[in-house]
């Protein structure tokens, strides 16, 4: 348990579902009510301010802060999906590689959850050149992308100057 004294401004989580090998696909039910337990747990150390959760093919995902935004989104890496397609099309070029593209798909979702509208294709094609795990956007938005299990992208967006902090589930 997090003491008031050390409450960071944001935490997130991720967790696979028991018994659900990753890439499965389990009862959409089952994923949502494993994210929103996530988030429950974030909110013994967070208990206000904005919230953010995801869930994809069998891993849940939840952020909490203590003030401004955020947003979280993770993505199944599925073997043969054309996401360089989908990337081409939310940016209107090309992405530089499948990781990017990745990039570009999570960070429009994180960006939608955290503040209820569509990044401008500037901003996306900023994101699309970031190699770094942690980096801050020209909107001043920071922003995390982890790759999880080999298998998925987890992608973590928020406001202000608080450091994130992943928790174990």
């Amino acid at each position: 348990m997090i003491q008031a004294s050390q409450q960071p401004g944001l935490l997130y989580a991720v967790s696979s579902l028991a018994g659900v090998a990753p890439g499965a696909r389990p009862p959409r039910a089952a994923q949502s009510a494993a994210a929103q337990a996530l988030l429950e747990k974030l909110r013994l150390a967070l208990p206000d301010g904005p919230a953010s959760k995801a869930h994809a093919r069998g891993m849940a995902a939840a952020a909490a802060a203590g003030a401004g935004c955020v947003g979280i989104d993770l993505e199944y890496r599925q073997p043969g999906r054309d996401i360089g397609a989908i990337a081409a099309w939310l940016l209107d070029q090309p992405a530089p590689d499948e990781a990017s593209a990745y990039r570009v798909f999570t960070y429009r979702e994180a960006y939608f959850k955290a503040l209820g509208a569509w990044p401008t294709i500037d901003l996306l094609r900023e994101v699309a050149q970031a190699g770094a795990r942690d980096f801050q956007t020209s909107d001043g938005l920071n922003v995390r992308h982890e790759p999880i299990a080999d298998a998925f992208v987890l992608t973590l967006l928020w406001s202000g100057s608080a450091a994130a902090r992943r928790l174990a589930p």
